[in-house]
């Protein structure tokens, strides 16, 4: 069916699977900046096959019919293999595809939420705050880490030069608060992490850091906290902490199965007539 699809669609098809190994490889990136060596193997194995999905759409883009990935055609040559018909080697495929590139992704926002609401008072964990601002003001990150029972802000405060000081009294009403639970080891790097921000003393900001949301990003990662590369912004570190496994989860999903869907063999259009004689 793949051959007979109209230019646009081809298009289309090709356009999602960019899309989806493009967010899978942004999330992976997040991944391999952390320094746990848990998040860093979700993170290669994000970025490869979200490479390899990025690929196969620029292929599906150059030849004008819907290209299948590398990780999926190796599920179905395994298949093949092991005597399974055409129609089930390409379900092993697509399904193989689909589970390395959201896997990851999913096990990483499952286990937030669980941990979260199995989480007693007290536990350690690690705070973004988010403030937004107005369409004219970039919003603003704070960074906690609670540790023994005590959660300690700071924040980077001042522009042109500002420098990263503690919040009193933390983030008012205004913010929009996302907590992840971190081990007791994961919270005293992070917190250590704060300290040492505090020490830089006045530093220039910029857009590329130092500023509030590189001054979170840096906490973040020390606690081992797997965050999409693309959170680069008080706005988009809020919704990556909240929504990028969400987001990788239906990105990966489009690359994988629109193009497993548009490669189906086309119905058969020859017809047989019953006739029934008395």
């Amino acid at each position: 069916m793949s051959d007979e699809l109209s230019p646009g669609w081809t298009r289309a098809i090709g356009a999602m699977q960019v899309l989806g190994g493009g967010l899978e490889v942004a999330f992976g990136a997040g991944g391999l900046a952390d320094p746990t060596g848990v998040t860093q193997v979700g993170g290669i194995i994000l970025v490869a096959h979200g490479s390899d999905t990025v690929v196969a759409g620029f292929r599906t883009l150059w030849h004008g019919k819907v290209e299948r990935s590398f990780t999926q055609q190796g599920g179905e040559w395994a298949a093949r293999g092991l005597g399974a018909s055409d129609r089930t080697a390409r379900l092993v495929g697509t399904g193989v595809d689909v589970a390395a590139g959201i896997g990851p992704s999913v096990a990483v926002g499952i286990s937030r939420r669980v941990a979260l609401a199995a989480a007693e008072e007290g536990t350690p964990r690690v705070v973004v705050a988010y403030l937004h601002r107005s369409a004219f003001e970039v919003g603003h990150n704070a960074i906690g880490v609670e540790v023994g029972g005590t959660r300690t802000w700071v924040h980077f405060a001042g522009l042109p030069v500002g420098q990263v000081g503690e919040m009193v009294g933390g983030p008012n009403a205004r913010y929009v608060l996302t907590e992840v639970i971190v081990s007791g080891q994961e919270a005293a790097r992070a917190r250590s992490m704060q300290e040492l921000l505090m020490g830089a003393g006045p530093q220039t900001w910029s857009w590329f850091g130092p500023n509030c949301t590189t001054t979170a990003l840096d906490v973040v990662r020390q606690a081992g906290i797997l965050v999409p590369a693309w959170s680069q912004s008080p706005f988009l570190l809020s919704l990556g902490m909240r929504a990028g496994p969400e987001i990788t989860f239906f990105g990966g999903m489009i690359g994988t199965v629109a193009p497993a869907l548009g490669s189906q063999p086309a119905p058969s259009t020859d017809q047989t007539v019953l006739i029934s004689v008395p």
